[in-house]
């Protein structure tokens, strides 16, 4: 009976709790949701956000100078002859102790015996040699011969730096290696841009950034900017690579080209220097069910190109040269930062494979990223760091909630949602491929 009793009480309050859990995650989203379309109905409001940018940079500044110090080896070295002094101080404290006992049990020995004090002496110096031998043994070899690695390894690297500066080779003070994966959009601008400002804080012309960049082009005015913000290093003297490993076509190239130095894998994709847009045109569709399309502009070529009305062939033309013009600029670009580029051989929106690049001189080096950064950090004087953004992650009920509040499974039936966005995205703006 007080068995079945217990049972009962815990399986009530096993219902209570889940019923509180489901309750409450109910009224938070509730709540979240309320909240949600209280801030859409009050965008008549304004609020006016300061942010002091002198702490960012500061805090950006600290961080990776915290970076570059934990990875100092010569603070390393300091930390390990430190750590040697102590081991050995311990060691000859124990050594000490262990000679004052020997000698204290020699003499006690002798006191009680003294016919055979002389064998017995002879016995103790003998326990008390083993005992200091045994104690020599257990002194801090294991510290002390990975200190002096470390020097030797350091002293072996400097040496091999001072070898290859004697060649005229480059070898920086400080290597920072970031990682770009680009999208048709090129949204990724905000992130590369808080990186290079940290960088900027700390790198100068002795360092130099290696960038992994991935990326297939995208938008015009997106891979403009990412491009310009890669020209902020060099613009400061700093040694700037590009490694590729799978692409770097198009707009992906537009940054590229940027680099003091380009390093691909054998088969990535290099190139497509040209551009492109294109979109259908439903104007037979819609006169065949007989629907009229009006489109009202100011300017004669306001739009040249439509999706919905009938167009024209001095638009096309006009749409045309609006493209080349483009183009006309991404060239400019390549062939400002290299030089010795056949331009009329390279711009013709083709892509090769990297070792075919190499014979055009897109490229400069056919190695893997690995590989090329392996290579530099064994001529790097300090500090080889790794730079990227990240996010602070939600708590477990957080992230549920505000996946949740996220939700809109009602936009997804709706029909003129859905041609909205087809056509935002077809009259986006021309891409670079």
């Amino acid at each position: 009976m007080l068995g079945d009793f217990l049972y009962d009480i815990l399986l009530f309050a096993f219902k209570a709790v889940l019923v509180l859990v489901v309750v409450s995650i109910l009224l938070a989203l509730l709540f979240s949701l309320a909240r949600k379309g209280k801030d859409s109905k009050d965008k008549t409001k304004v609020h006016l956000e300061i942010k002091d940018l002198t702490q960012e940079l500061a805090s950006q500044r600290k961080a990776i100078t915290k970076a570059l110090k934990q990875a100092d080896p010569e603070r390393k070295l300091r930390k390990d002859e430190k750590e040697q002094q102590k081991g050995w101080f311990a060691w000859f404290k124990r050594r000490k102790k262990t000679k004052n006992a020997s000698v204290d049990t020699t003499a006690t020995e002798t006191s009680k015996s003294p016919t055979n004090s002389a064998a017995t002496t002879s016995v103790e110096d003998g326990t008390a040699d083993a005992a200091l031998s045994a104690t020599k043994d257990n002194a801090p070899q294991g510290k002390l011969s990975k200190l002096e690695r470390h020097k030797a390894q350091r002293a072996q690297k400097l040496a091999h730096i001072k070898k290859l500066q004697g060649q005229g080779t480059f070898c920086p003070r400080n290597l920072f290696v970031l990682d770009f994966m680009g999208s048709p959009k090129g949204t990724e601008v905000k992130r590369l841009r808080y990186e290079i400002n940290a960088l900027l804080q700390v790198a100068d012309e002795r360092d130099e950034v290696v960038i992994k960049l991935t990326s297939p082009g995208g938008m015009v005015n997106s891979y403009g900017l990412l491009s310009s913000q890669l020209l902020r290093l060099r613009n400061k003297g700093i040694y700037l690579t590009v490694c590729v490993d799978s692409v770097a076509a198009s707009g992906g190239y537009l940054m590229a080209c940027v680099a003091n130095k380009i390093v691909a894998a054998p088969f990535a994709y290099i190139g497509s220097i040209g551009v492109v847009a294109e979109f259908p045109n439903f104007h037979r569709l819609l006169d065949h069910y007989q629907v009229d399309y009006e489109q009202v502009t100011a300017g004669k070529y306001k739009r040249t190109l439509s999706m919905l009305g009938p167009n024209t062939k001095e638009g096309r033309a006009k749409f045309k040269d609006e493209l080349e013009a483009i183009h006309r600029r991404f060239k400019e670009q390549v062939l400002k930062f290299r030089p010795q580029l056949d331009g009329d051989k390279v711009a013709t929106g083709e892509h090769w494979l990297a070792v075919d690049a190499l014979e055009l001189g897109l490229v400069d080096e056919l190695a893997t990223s690995e590989e090329y950064i392996l290579k530099r950090a064994n001529c790097t004087l300090n500090c080889v760091l790794s730079v990227a953004v990240s996010k602070p992650k939600k708590s477990g009920l957080q992230a549920f909630l505000g996946k949740l509040a996220r939700l809109k499974l009602w936009s997804a039936f709706s029909p003129q949602t859905a041609v909205q966005e087809q056509l935002q995205r077809a009259e986006s703006m021309e891409h670079i491929h």
